[in-house]
């Protein structure tokens, strides 16, 4: 079976590997194999594999052998790849891996990924191994002149998208290359008339620039879409997910309602329950999130935290005004959640 083979390279041993392939040689053109074995950046596996028919540009779940071995844990002290993922990277450009395929989520090219991860590394070696250096790719570099002479050549670039659908101005906002001059390139596609709102499909959500600025961390940037139209609301959801607590701070001097945000179709503080998000929790309790803001089925965060048994958070609902006696869409109060799921503390809490 394929997953024997699965097994075998999560161990780590050349010996399991070589006997799930021998068991079963056509699970080695498994895509799913070959991106295995990229991911943990096991060289003589993929070498094996490859020998076997793997093929080198085979994608499962949208991701390509180089971009699951860009993303998959490639930082060490000092911030720097492993060797062995260097090794790999070299490997599979020699070996017919093309880094203009389109992997990941969003969908982009090796050399985006590259740059969103944030290591300088990779992008050399994918610029060496032929990787194409346009406006797009200029962009999450900070190379002014590269975004520069690409709206010379077409004035409509800042409006325009790469091959997996990301936006110039995302891709300089997802950027985390260490001191990229990535601001000042936003700055030039804004004025440009990039769209701030524009949005690009993800794994199970669009994303806009504004998801990657925060979660990149790029303060500067997330001003400058506010002050372009972005929405603090939606900004505020995405700073308070990512811990990012002075830009959701910005967002709430420009206006953010804590009681609007959303995330994942619910209001922001219920779905931060939801996930045991406790930081985000208390901040936005700390700032006036109302704790009785109900989802489509009637849940309140009250509902939420009866339901998740946390006593620190649903201590902190309760005390911010949470109702614990108020009924979802199906007549059910926190305390009957709380009471059907065998939560006899927190029943206690809400007498």
């Amino acid at each position: 079976m394929a997953d024997d083979l699965i097994e075998a390279l999560k161990s780590g041993k050349m010996a399991a590997v070589r006997a799930a392939v021998k068991d079963n040689p056509k699970a080695a053109c498994h895509p799913r194999a070959i991106g295995m074995a990229a991911r943990q950046a096991f060289l003589p596996a993929i070498q094996l594999l490859h020998e076997n028919g793997a093929d080198l540009n085979a994608s499962f779940r949208n991701y390509r052998p180089l971009h699951a071995l860009l993303q998959e844990d490639p930082h060490v002290a000092a911030g720097h790849p492993q060797p062995e993922r260097l090794a790999c990277l070299d490997w599979l450009l020699q070996h017919g891996a093309d880094p203009e395929q389109l992997g990941a989520w969003p969908a982009a090219r090796a050399i985006i990924i590259a740059a969103f991860v944030g290591q300088p590394e990779y992008v050399d070696r994918l610029t060496k191994g032929g990787a194409r250096i346009d406006g797009f790719a200029g962009a999450p570099f900070g190379d002014r002149k590269l975004v520069e002479r690409a709206l010379r050549e077409r004035p409509d670039f800042a409006r325009e998208r790469d091959s997996g659908g990301l936006t110039a101005l995302q891709c300089a906002a997802g950027s985390r290359l260490p001191g990229a001059p990535v601001a000042d390139v936003a700055r030039l596609l804004l004025d440009a008339g990039a769209e701030v709102g524009a949005l690009t499909k993800s794994w199970n959500h669009d994303v806009d620039a504004l998801y990657f600025a925060v979660g990149a961390n790029h303060g500067p940037i997330v001003e400058m879409l506010l002050e372009h139209g972005a929405d603090p609301t939606a900004t505020l959801a995405h700073a308070v997910w990512a811990t990012r607590t002075d830009m959701a701070e910005l967002a709430l001097d420009r206006g953010a309602d804590p009681d609007r945000a959303t995330a994942n179709g619910k209001p922001l503080l219920n779905d931060l329950i939801r996930w045991g998000q406790i930081p985000g929790v208390m901040w936005m309790l700390a700032h006036g999130a109302s704790p009785n803001i109900p989802d489509d089925h009637g849940w309140t965060a009250v509902h939420q935290a009866a339901s998740r048994g946390n006593a620190r958070i649903l201590k902190a609902v309760l005390e911010a005004g949470g109702n614990f006696g108020r009924p979802d869409h199906d007549g059910h109060t926190p305390i009957d959640i709380a009471r059907k799921a065998g939560k006899g503390k927190l029943v206690a809490m809400m007498p």
